[in-house]
């Protein structure tokens, strides 16, 4: 606040009181909450209105992301199945040689001792047993 001295023409400053001060920043703050009070339901309809709508893109990612989930479950039940069959022929050869091997070292003795070797085998093959 400006006021006049009346003696020398000038004007002197006054100093503003606490009060002053206190008044000005509870008025500040008063109309603060006012405003946030007046305008919170404009804004929280307004940001009701706008939820995020999902774009092709996700979808897109979403839908791909549950086929390849859904073929990697099949082509690993296939290879465990697959595995498992490879294991089976793995056996059957093994013993087909284990067979074959004994029936070439059953010649192979009989040889040695002079006999005359079996033209059928003397072991019988994987299939017939």
């Amino acid at each position: 606040m400006t006021g006049t001295n009346t003696t020398t023409g000038m004007k002197v400053m006054t100093t503003t009181t606490t009060n002053d001060a206190v008044r000005c920043v509870r008025r500040a703050g008063v109309s603060l909450i006012a405003w946030s009070l007046l305008l919170a339901p404009a804004i929280t309809a307004h940001a009701a209105e706008n939820q995020p709508q999902e774009s092709a893109i996700s979808t897109h990612a979403k839908s791909f992301a549950a086929a390849v989930k859904r073929d990697s479950q099949i082509v690993g039940a296939k290879c465990k199945d697959g595995a498992q069959r490879v294991a089976v022929a793995a056996r059957a050869v093994a013993h087909e040689v284990a067979t074959a091997a004994k029936r070439g070292a059953a010649q192979t003795r009989a040889a040695f001792r002079g006999e005359k070797p079996d033209s059928a085998g003397s072991l019988p093959t994987a299939r017939e047993q």
